[in-house]
């Protein structure tokens, strides 16, 4: 009996996640007749059927599914004995490939980004910016170490975890005539203009199921997946828009926005750090997730101060 291969492994969880031999093919960078190859070999070596062919692609059989559960941890033991062994340096050092949804660049890096990458001169950091589904699809592609979500669909492969708990807010610019930091029902204000990200964006589904689920009435709506862009066009028009606190806690003081936290509907739009469950975090990349967290319990703490600076005004800020 041959051996089974790191190789058949890998080229095997792709086929289970990808469910389909050219998909898997180009996330491996490999021809499809190899894999296949590689794949048959493996089964050879089993002695076990893995996967149903189909025009429409493969289904795995008991014993795939079986197997899927042992090939994960075997490579996510070997790579974290890979990390073991580089960290023995031990100065923490090694690439980082991030990617971030655009509230969470916008948000998150600015005030901690210049501190780490003081501290940490050996890290080579890679920040990549798109929206969830996207980062989702460079994840399973190997681009990507880990990815800063918003609710990510449930996937084979995918190690899922809650980031942070998002507050909702309605940003508009001055014409709007809202109070700035008054929370807001939305169904109790007139229709709205609103400007909301296309369907690419977790957010998008969010937003929509809200609305449509508390009698909320909007006079019109324009998709827009630029954030700097939507920013600066509800400045000058009286649109609005609804995002995390993330995405405008460098707006705190601006006299061109209007910020107001959303009392009714409660719009969820948590954030979620998702990474390949085989590929464990090296201590480099655990140095930037953590620094992100620590930015995002600063920011949570800034936003509730501000918002209780504002109900009393009496009240130190």
């Amino acid at each position: 009996m041959a051996s089974t291969s790191l190789r058949q492994i890998r080229y095997f969880v792709a086929v289970f996640e990808e469910g389909g031999f050219s998909r898997a093919a180009a996330r491996e960078n490999c021809a499809q007749p190899a894999l296949s190859v590689q794949i048959r070999n493996l089964e050879e070596n089993l002695g076990q059927t893995l996967f149903e062919r189909s025009a429409g692609g493969v289904t795995p059989t008991a014993a795939g599914r079986r197997f899927y559960g042992h090939a994960v941890s075997i490579l996510r033991a070997v790579r974290g004995a890979e990390l073991d062994i580089a960290e023995m340096r031990g100065q923490v050092s090694g690439a980082v490939r991030a990617g971030l949804i655009p509230s969470a660049v916008r948000g998150l890096l600015p005030a901690m980004l210049p501190t780490f990458l003081d501290a940490h001169p050996r890290i080579e950091l890679r920040i990549m910016q798109a929206y969830s589904g996207t980062l989702i699809e460079w994840l399973h592609a190997g681009k990507l170490d880990f990815a800063l979500v918003i609710e990510p669909a449930v996937q084979d492969g995918l190690e899922i975890v809650r980031f942070s708990e998002e507050r909702m807010v309605l940003i508009s610019g001055r014409a709007l005539g809202l109070k700035p930091w008054r929370p807001v029902r939305l169904a109790a204000l007139p229709p709205l203009r609103l400007v909301v990200p296309t369907m690419r964006h977790g957010l998008r589904r969010n937003i929509e199921r809200s609305i449509k689920t508390s009698n909320v009435t909007l006079e019109r709506i324009f998709e827009m997946d630029a954030m700097e862009g939507t920013f600066e066009f509800i400045k000058r028009t009286d649109w609005a828009t609804i995002l995390p606190l993330t995405a405008v806690l460098n707006d705190l003081d601006s006299e061109q926005l209007c910020l107001n936290p959303i009392a009714e509907p409660a719009i969820k739009s948590d954030f979620y750090l998702v990474h390949l469950t085989q590929r464990p975090f090296s201590a480099a990349t655990q140095s930037f997730v953590d620094a992100l967290k620590a930015a995002a319990r600063a920011n949570t703490d800034a936003w509730d101060s501000t918002v209780l600076r504002h109900a009393d005004p009496a009240r130190p800020g």
